[in-house]
């Protein structure tokens, strides 16, 4: 407030308070509304005259004053940011907040050159800089914050810090059956970005994630495609969770609240283990929460958690292995979040036998991915890469992929990898690739 403008305001504010002091509230109420006029640009002059006019409505006993006084008093920070200033306007109740009115001659050379359309333009302006470089300044700081934890992590917890699985013992056969993931070998089985698959060893049967069920079907896809490659629930002994996120535990509520679901379907688990990383429950079933690598069933084990800081968030995710006689292990993994440097870091420091193949997913949604939030590629921006500034690229992948080169199988989901990689890592590993399908079993017998 310049000094004319504020000796003006001063000049007003004393009459009304001059006025208050003989006891003439009128009188006190009318120099109020011209320094209203003159103050309403700025914001403590206008809040002061808006207090003011409300201790005269309360000494008037006039309601209508008074409710009006109370909610201009809360609109007065919002117009001060906007810049929303009607030109004589006189503040009571009595008008509208919004409407500019007649300036007094007197005060006309105060808002010489003032354009409201122009203060509000300003305004926005500057809030909407304010607002990027905020948002920005919020962005760079998770990013900084996920870079040191994930540094952290991968310094502190890599596979040769983690106890080694001893007597692990073999199974003669192992069948792979995928129940859900984004291609599938038939048109009657249903697919989405989601995992789930049928592990089936001499010695027991694992139910390996939930898939996702987006759409909240009575029926999850899932059952849908149990049903149709005749698996029943009854024949699995225990259920894997690889991670906690909702395209491997049935769906957004599951993941946010941690009870895993089938949709409006309740099969029946009363007994069986539950196999997670992460605090999940199901009616019935025992959870057993997974902090270390370690020996499930004969033949099978988990490589326990392995952690990785994402931007959407840190992610534990474990892995399922099994050892097939006479051929080594085959690890069957969900995401890949963990990374294939990580994971086989974990596998040659827990386990002594060799390792002969992969199945499963490992985030490579390049050049983009499945999912998409709010029009944005989930996948590759919050999941995948070295950060929201460092996102994933073919190349990466192709690297990564490299260090499978020597193995017996690579099997590739597409959930998360697009059909880019997955063509890419067909037409390179020839003979030892699969493309993961919906109900195409993935069969490896022993020697």
């Amino acid at each position: 407030m310049n000094p004319s403008l504020a000796t003006a305001f001063g000049h007003e504010m004393a009459a009304a308070r001059a006025a208050w002091r003989a006891g003439d509230p009128d009188a006190s109420f009318h120099y109020l509304e011209r320094a209203h006029i003159l103050g309403q640009r700025h914001f403590w002059p206008h809040v002061l005259t808006h207090l003011w006019m409300l201790r005269v409505g309360w000494r008037r006993r006039d309601g209508r004053e008074i409710f009006g006084q109370i909610v201009r008093l809360f609109a007065t920070l919002p117009g001060a940011l906007l810049g929303w200033v009607p030109a004589g306007n006189t503040g009571g109740a009595n008008v509208s907040a919004l409407r500019p009115m007649p300036m007094p001659p007197e005060f006309a050379h105060h808002f010489a050159g003032y354009s409201m359309r122009r203060s509000v333009t300003r305004r926005l302006a500057v809030l909407v800089i304010v607002g990027v470089l905020a948002l920005a300044g919020l962005v760079g700081a998770m990013e900084w914050r996920r870079a040191a934890l994930d540094r952290d992590l991968k310094s502190g917890a890599t596979g040769r810090a983690a106890p080694r699985v001893a007597d692990l013992g073999s199974t003669r056969r192992l069948e792979i059956v995928p129940l859900m993931n984004w291609h599938a070998a038939s048109p009657d089985l249903k697919t989405e970005p989601g995992v789930a698959y049928l592990v089936r060893t001499d010695h027991a049967t694992v139910l390996f994630d939930l898939g996702y069920n987006a759409r909240g079907d009575a029926t999850p896809p899932l059952l849908h495609n149990m049903a149709r490659l005749g698996v029943s629930m009854s024949e699995v002994d225990a259920v894997f969770i690889s991670h906690r996120h909702r395209d491997h535990v049935g769906g957004a509520a599951a993941e946010r609240t941690g009870a895993i679901t089938f949709g409006d379907q309740r099969p029946d688990l009363a007994g069986k283990a539950l196999l997670s990383p992460a605090a999940v429950s199901y009616p019935g079933a025992r959870t057993m929460v997974i902090h270390s690598p370690r020996k499930l069933f004969e033949g099978m084990a988990t490589t326990g958690p392995i952690a990785r800081s994402l931007f959407m968030g840190p992610v534990d995710e474990q892995a399922l292995v099994v050892n097939v006689a006479g051929r080594g292990l085959v690890v069957i993994v969900g995401c890949g979040h963990q990374t294939v440097p990580r994971l086989l870091d974990r596998l040659a420091g827990a386990f002594s036998e060799p390792l002969y193949g992969v199945v499963g997913d490992f985030h490579y949604p390049v050049p983009e991915g499945r999912l998409r939030i709010a029009g944005l590629d989930a996948q590759r921006l919050f999941a995948s890469g070295d950060g929201l500034f460092k996102p994933i690229t073919m190349s990466d992948a192709q690297a990564e992929l490299m260090l499978l080169d020597g193995l017996g199988l690579i099997a590739l989901g597409g959930h998360d990898t697009s059909d880019e990689v997955i063509a890419w890592a067909a037409a390179r590993f020839g003979e030892r690739f699969r493309r993961v399908a919906v109900g195409q079993a993935i069969v490896i017998q022993g020697e």
